[in-house]
């Protein structure tokens, strides 16, 4: 008879101090329990993906999320496997570069900023958090005062001390334990491809986007190729694909480094499509469950703080989590709420801040919000985040 998801899970927290079961195995969901694990914790971690490759997108990791890489002993390896990002370069609605921003000011002070692709991101953290069971998911959550129990899809069942619902920005954790009404939705009414290309003449440190009237397009390096993000209104794009919109965009597109980008752009992986909505819940924990990462609150990409927010909760999560009792659970998530609610929610305004410059519709907009951007200093930009950065 093969062996149940709760025997499984049993076998790993065997005599463990905690019982707790992490949902999900992205970043967050990852980073904590890696970070459980240097704590003497042995958390129990499933994830309803295959245990594949998950190249996904690019990601821009800031110091707030890159430090947390310092306590787990990653930062050797994660700098081997992604690219110092210096610059950032601004574009106009026509492809003029408006200003370059650099960034040495905020790397001096915080640490360094670097581009990565999401899969070797989440290969380093999952190597360091312990098994997971793959291709599983909660069916049910039972709740009681002293414990709380995953039911799962093959019937069996397991008590905990804690369920953590790392599970992403449609999270079923989320949806058991929060009202719709107390989740609400930010929704740009943009969207846009990720493509893969490889450019000849890139400069490999910089960031570089141009945005126009009702269409953009993004360049990120990682090491080895670059990201493209090639966006625009989500009423438009859901009718096409990425390939189509890619060689629209270039008849648009004067001689310069986004045309170079999707002229080499890799025809062999398939385009991402991505809305750019984003979630923030009222609620973050009720009982013994309680939400971590895009289940709490889901970023834009405008900003590239979504995984560097979302590591430093569950750094945050993992210390309150060192030091509780399970009997005193419910004040452990009190201290965790207290530290990060306000550190998420201003980084995420940040980014939707960001996203009325990046996504206009109308010329006279974009004519305005290019002459702001000739003012607006980099500190300015990212003037939340580099508070959160700081410890404000």
């Amino acid at each position: 008879m093969p062996e149940t998801v709760a025997a499984r899970l049993e076998t790993q927290m065997n005599g463990c101090r905690l019982r707790i079961l992490i949902v999900g195995a992205g970043i967050a969901g990852a980073t904590l329990a890696a970070l459980l694990h240097r704590h003497g914790e042995r958390p129990a971690i499933i994830e309803r993906g295959s245990n594949t490759a998950d190249g996904g997108y690019m990601l821009g990791l800031m110091p707030l999320g890159a430090r947390v890489l310092h306590g787990l002993q990653l930062t050797e390896a994660y700098q081997r496997a992604s690219v110092a990002v210096t610059t950032y370069e601004a574009f106009d609605r026509n492809g003029g570069l408006i200003r370059s921003y650099s960034l040495a000011d905020l790397v001096d002070r915080f640490g360094s900023w670097r581009g990565v692709e999401r899969g070797v991101l989440l290969s380093l953290l999952r190597d360091a958090c312990g098994p997971i069971c793959f291709e599983t998911t909660v069916k049910d959550i039972i709740e009681r005062e002293k414990s709380v129990t995953a039911i799962f899809p093959d019937g069996s069942r397991a008590g905990f001390d804690l369920i953590v619902g790392a599970d992403g920005i449609h999270s079923s954790t989320r949806a058991r334990i929060v009202p719709d009404d107390k989740v609400e939705e930010f929704d740009t009414g943009w969207g846009g491809f990720v493509m893969w290309s490889t450019p000849k003449n890139f400069a490999g440190g910089t960031y570089s986007e141009l945005w126009s009237t009702g269409w953009g397009l993004g360049l990120y390096p990682v090491p080895g190729r670059v990201g493209m993000f090639l966006a625009g209104r989500d009423g438009k794009l859901s009718e096409t694909d990425g390939e189509a919109y890619a060689a629209e965009l270039e008849q648009r597109l004067a001689a310069g480094p986004f045309l170079d980008a999707l002229q080499a752009r890799d025809a062999t992986i398939r385009p991402t499509y991505w809305r750019m909505v984003d979630y923030r819940s009222s609620i973050w924990s009720r009982g013994r469950v309680v939400l971590l990462g895009d289940a709490a609150a889901a970023f834009l990409p405008t900003a590239g703080v979504g995984a560097s927010a979302a590591m430093d909760s569950a750094a945050a999560l993992a210390d309150e989590l060192s030091r509780a009792e399970s009997a005193r659970m419910n004040f452990a998530l009190e201290l965790y709420e207290k530290r990060q609610r306000h550190r998420v929610e201003a980084t995420e305004k940040n980014s939707r801040d960001l996203s009325k410059l990046m996504f206009v519709n109308s010329a006279p907009a974009a004519w305005a919000r290019d002459k702001l951007m000739e003012f607006y200093s980099l500190k300015h930009l990212i003037n939340d985040i580099s508070k959160v950065m700081a410890g404000a």
